[in-house]
């Protein structure tokens, strides 16, 4: 239990709480008791302020260790089951006071120093088997008078230590045993004298919670209508104490917090080094000089000082504001037990954050939760049908809409929807800023039945030429069609609901009556028993780059016909394709000549060989004359085959320079 109450606490949403204890205290120490995981965030946060003009000497706790770390410097060690008799064991040869009651009714002092305990077989007690026998713990200690004295452990009444060290140890290990708890100790240590203490500090808590409801009337023949808007804050008291008349502050916002281990010692390592082994000293010879490295000098760590608190009063928090809840003088039949409710909280918009604080102070015993009332506002509504696919499918869902005109930012929570004194149902409310606009989805309308058909189509935009490429912007349209059958018998407005995606764009369609930042909204109305449409349209650009010189006579017809490019650029293309097809023809052209080149080639050895086997008189003389004018017609082929290939090379050369000045041309 702490020694100083709390009576202030700021509860966030994200785990957080900021506790103020406040008191009169006299001494010089204050303890405080925190449970172990919360000892990392109030080493973070904890501030002490002494009102009366004190001293804040410093703050202490035990250092966390392993319980046998802390325990082996100890000369006392107790166990769970036998804490006397290794109590006894410990103080072996220390001096004691031992008060025995060997003789029922007589108390005995024996002051001396503990010898041992010895254990030897004894008689049955009473109530056990006669021949079981049990053991008897016998405690021997020299007294002051040098008599040995011997008494069963089971006379012992009382033992006084009067050992300096060993009543440390014991103490220490007590204060050790205890630090296995859950809980740890902070120590405050002051100066002399009396101390108006305020103390403040973060630990995690559990994130409070808002709950509503709305009590709303509807006008007669209309969608319109008022209501009551009552919200309650939940948080729980997670403290070992209870909590009484404590101020309560809750904060719709998230400040940045973190876990920073403040806690846990760490002992950083360190290099290793050995004794120098050192050995007799030989002949001593100098070679050369050479200046060991200075270590460098580590800079020193200045101790922490003490500073003084500053006298006068905490800081507190401004005394009044403004109530925010707004009333309509034709809201008049509220039912008394919202009537009665409490004031609610008084508000403060501090920029990151808002702030419910309560204006009655709340009492909250130990292991308890509370409602306390932030909120009571009236407020305008309309009834709308709110369609979302996405959300579900098939039917619109009944919403009240309206603005948030309470001057307070709504925390995200449960509201349970009353209208003309009936349950209607429930919904979320969203966290909204003040003069933003709220849909509560309570209701499914299932006599109204929606329909989605979707189209997608592609066309071309647009065409530009840039550096050798053709880029080409196409439109990718898509299309829903929202197919609205109302089967009720009366005029319904339905509020279609489509997601906003950055990268496109409505086309064909008409305003959203209500856009935000992730939805567009349009409402259709949808007569009695009949059947509606409404199309929903958006593009997106996608572009395709392609080189020139992939281009072909179609597809520059289809530009044409698309009026994409004017008659200069497209006689340019044109031409620049005539000489793409010129080079596509002289390529092969040359290559039917050198394969034909090849064919000769091999016919020429064949005649070469045969030349070689004929005699130049005689019978064979006619052959190879014939055979020579062979070889002769074939060389006239080849040369001007030769011939018509430098000049496919020139002409290929020349229409490829054509091309390059067409396509620079063009940009």
């Amino acid at each position: 239990m702490n020694e100083l109450p709390v009576r202030e606490m700021v509860l966030y949403k994200h785990g957080v709480g900021f506790f103020v204890r406040q008191g009169l205290v006299s001494g010089e120490n204050v303890a405080l008791t925190f449970h172990h995981d919360e000892i990392n965030d109030v080493l973070k946060s904890l501030a002490v302020f002494d009102r009366s003009g004190g001293m804040v000497l410093g703050i202490h706790y035990p250092t966390p260790m392993d319980t046998k770390a802390r325990l082996s410097s100890s000369s006392i060690r107790l166990s769970d089951r036998a804490s006397l008799r290794d109590l006894l064991r410990d103080l072996r040869g220390r001096r004691v006071a031992l008060t025995i009651e060997a003789t029922p009714g007589t108390l005995e002092t024996i002051t001396g120093r503990v010898i041992g305990l010895d254990q030897v077989a004894g008689e049955p007690e009473r109530g056990m088997l006669a021949g079981d026998p049990v053991a008897a713990v016998l405690v021997s200690a020299l007294a002051e008078d040098g008599q040995v004295r011997v008494f069963r452990l089971d006379a012992l009444r009382a033992l006084r230590v009067h050992d300096a060290q060993s009543e440390h140890d014991l103490s220490y290990f007590l204060d050790t045993s205890m630090a296995e708890d859950t809980r740890r100790s902070v120590s405050v240590r002051l100066s002399e004298g009396e101390h108006d203490l305020v103390i403040h500090y973060v630990v995690p808590s559990p994130t409070w919670r808002v709950s509503y409801r709305l009590v709303a009337e509807s006008a007669p023949d209309s969608e319109m209508g008022k209501a009551l808007l009552q919200g309650w804050g939940l948080f729980d008291n997670r403290l070992e104490e209870d909590l009484e008349d404590v101020r309560v502050t809750l904060v719709a916002g998230q400040p940045i917090s973190f876990v920073y281990e403040l806690y846990a010692s760490r002992i950083p390592q360190r290099p290793t080094v050995q004794d120098e082994a050192r050995i007799a000293p030989g002949p001593i010879e100098y070679d050369f000089f050479m200046a060991p490295p200075q270590a460098e000098e580590d800079e020193g760590v200045s101790g922490m000082r003490t500073a003084t608190s500053p006298a006068g009063p905490f800081p507190g928090r401004a005394a009044s504001f403004k109530k925010a809840a707004r009333h309509f003088d034709a809201l008049e039949d509220v039912p008394d037990w919202l009537a009665s409710m409490a004031a609610p909280a008084v508000t403060r918009d501090t920029g990151e954050f808002f702030q419910y604080e309560v204006t009655a102070p709340v009492s909250v015993k130990r292991g308890e939760s509370a409602l306390v009332p932030i909120i009571s506002s009236d407020i305008k509504y309309s009834r709308e049908l709110l369609y979302n696919r996405q959300k579900l499918p098939d039917h619109p869902v009944a919403a009240l809409r309206f603005v948030n005109t309470t001057g307070l930012t709504l925390e995200r929570g449960p509201v349970t929807v009353v209208e003309d004194g009936d349950y209607r149902g429930e919904a979320v409310v969203p966290f909204i800023k003040d003069g933003n606009e709220v849909y509560l989805p309570f209701a499914v309308e299932l006599g109204v039945r929606i329909i989605e058909r979707e189209e997608s189509t592609t066309g071309l935009a647009g065409l530009v030429i840039d550096q050798g490429y053709c880029v080409e912007e196409h439109y990718t349209i898509e299309s829903v069609t929202y197919v609205i059958e109302n089967t009720t018998s009366r005029l319904l407005t339905i509020t279609i609901e489509a997601p906003v995606d950055g990268k496109r764009e409505l086309f064909e369609t008409r305003p959203a009556d209500v856009e935000t930042a992730e939805h567009r909204r349009w409402r259709v109305n949808a007569p009695a028993r009949s059947k509606v449409e409404f199309i929903r349209k958006e593009r997106w650009r996608v572009q395709r780059r392609q080189e020139l010189r992939e281009l072909d006579y179609k597809r520059l017809q289809n530009y044409m016909e698309q009026r994409w490019l004017d008659r200069a650029t497209l006689e340019s293309l044109s031409e620049m394709l005539d000489q793409f097809a010129l080079i596509q023809r002289l390529q092969a052209e040359r290559e039917e000549l050198a394969n034909e080149r090849k064919a000769i080639y091999e016919k020429q050895e064949q005649l070469r060989a045969n030349l070689s086997a004929l005699n130049p008189s005689g019978q064979e003389a006619a052959f190879r004359n014939r055979i020579l004018s062979q070889l002769e017609v074939a060389q006239d082929r080849i040369e001007q085959i030769e011939r018509r290939q430098e000049s496919i090379t020139q002409q290929v050369a020349d229409a490829t320079a054509r091309i390059d000045q067409i396509i620079e041309a063009l940009g």
